[in-house]
């Protein structure tokens, strides 16, 4: 059966006034007319931003076996895998595309959703418009739209803290559906069968320290199957979603008119956790104003919230991923070789010794005063004590990228040239932005021709 077909939809468990059902009615009527400028040049920040992320990733052992298991898991096809020159059918680009995009903890993010929705959204939405080619502009801004909408709020309308793939495959029904043409109903079908099907993710990402991390692939994976199969005919259980106990219906559904999300979301000038970005704005703030180098700091004090201690937080990791999530390691590196280390983290790092002896002295603490402040903020507040005795003392700072500290496109930019250098060449580089300005016109060509592309060695 081709992609794209619609057989019927479940008449099943169809309740038309239902969470599911009306996030999809939602997300099907959303039109051009809708789109204002604000939450138009959203959606270009977001795409530039997850191709950024997942240029920066190619090489690495474990987008290497996800890049692989696309093939052998979904086939082949039209649609490219980033960067690589090759291509596969539209799940095997979808799962890829994604692994690449999370790879380095350096994708877009959402506060209240404590979590990452881009890296899921935008390689399904454009793993469609690959292999089809013919996919409107202004309609996959709307998908996109809609996409980053449902999953955002069936995140936040959960009781508790998921990581990103529990809720991601929400986001990849909607963009991929609508993309696709899909039915409402059809879409709520398929919403049914992710909040069944999603990966657990039973361990914090921090603490397993593995390629799986968040299981943002296994949430695109699950995303499509589910929408594949509600495609086909297959009864979801759509009323999943009225479970008080499982989402929170004012949340799902509060404000659906207002704003779009998407106009909220935070994008990261470093490659780790999103907790460890403020502490090491702290550091660096410090070390720009106070002009001291790395070696005549005794110790260094994070005062941070809670959610901070959910991370490894080794001083020594022994992985890539591990350092991700370590503040200690994080904060000890920018001090040894400054902002660029981090844009993105690189495993040649792991085994450095300055920074592992600094990182030895790094203390993470609570500070009840902030605690209030998370999640709407992630600030922190940092310590520098020298060895001859001075002490410093950053304030509460947060951390750079939030809507209310946001990164100019500008930035932006400057992040695919530092976080892709030695992957992309620089004429490649210009290539994938000159792309952008072009799909900004409503003009694909350049850019697939970009993503279709081996990187090349600068």
């Amino acid at each position: 059966m081709p992609i794209g077909n619609d057989l019927r939809g479940s008449e099943a468990d169809d309740d038309e006034h239902g969470v599911a059902w009306l996030l999809a009615e939602r997300a099907i009527g959303l039109s051009v007319n809708d789109i204002d400028a604000t939450t138009r040049e959203s959606v270009w920040r977001c795409v530039l931003d997850v191709l950024t992320s997942a240029a920066a990733a190619q090489g690495l052992p474990g987008l290497r076996a996800s890049q692989h298991a696309a093939g052998v898991l979904y086939g082949t096809g039209h649609s490219p895998i980033w960067f690589t020159g090759h291509s596969g059918s539209t799940g095997g680009a979808m799962f890829a595309n994604s692994a690449a995009a999370a790879a380095l903890d350096l994708d877009d993010g959402y506060r209240m959703a404590r979590g990452h929705p881009g890296a899921a959204i935008i390689p399904a939405a454009l793993a469609v418009a690959g292999e089809r080619r013919q996919v409107d502009v202004h309609e996959f801004v709307c998908a996109v739209v809609a996409g980053y909408e449902v999953a955002l709020r069936l995140a936040m309308a959960r009781p508790a803290y998921a990581p990103s793939g529990a809720w991601s495959g929400y986001g990849v029904v909607v963009a991929a559906g609508r993309l696709l043409g899909a039915s409402a109903r059809t879409l709520a079908q398929a919403l049914g069968i992710v909040a069944q099907t999603a990966p657990g993710l039973p361990a914090l990402a921090g603490i397993a320290g593995s390629d799986v991390k968040e299981g943002i692939p296994a949430g695109v994976a699950t995303g499509w199957a589910a929408l594949q199969l509600a495609m086909a005919g297959f009864a979801g259980p759509v009323s999943v979603l009225d479970d008080p106990a499982l989402f929170d219906r004012s949340v799902a559904l509060g404000g659906l008119a207002g704003s779009a999300l998407i106009t909220g979301t935070y994008f990261k000038p470093f490659g780790c956790c999103r907790h460890i970005h403020a502490p090491v704005e702290a550091l660096l703030h410090l070390k720009a104003a106070h002009g001291f180098a790395a070696s005549e700091i005794a110790a260094v004090r994070v005062h941070t919230y809670l959610a901070t201690f959910n991370l490894s937080n080794l001083p020594r990791p022994r992985t890539l991923v591990q350092a991700q999530y370590s503040t200690p390691y994080c904060v000890a590196l920018s001090a040894v070789y400054g902002h660029d280390a981090l844009v993105p983290l690189r495993a040649g790092y792991i085994d450095d010794a300055k920074v592992a002896a600094l990182a030895e002295r790094v203390r993470v603490l609570h500070e009840p005063d902030i605690e209030p402040l998370f999640p709407e903020r992630s600030p922190a507040r940092v310590t520098v004590i020298l060895n001859d005795g001075r002490t410093l003392d950053s304030g509460v700072m947060d951390a750079r990228g939030d809507p209310a500290m946001p990164l100019t496109w500008e930035d932006l930019e400057r992040k695919l040239r530092v976080a892709t250098r030695g992957i992309l060449a620089t004429d490649k580089q210009q290539a994938l932005l000159d792309g952008m300005t072009a799909l900004r016109t409503g003009v694909w060509g350049p850019l697939l021709h970009v993503l279709h592309g081996a990187g090349g060695a600068p």
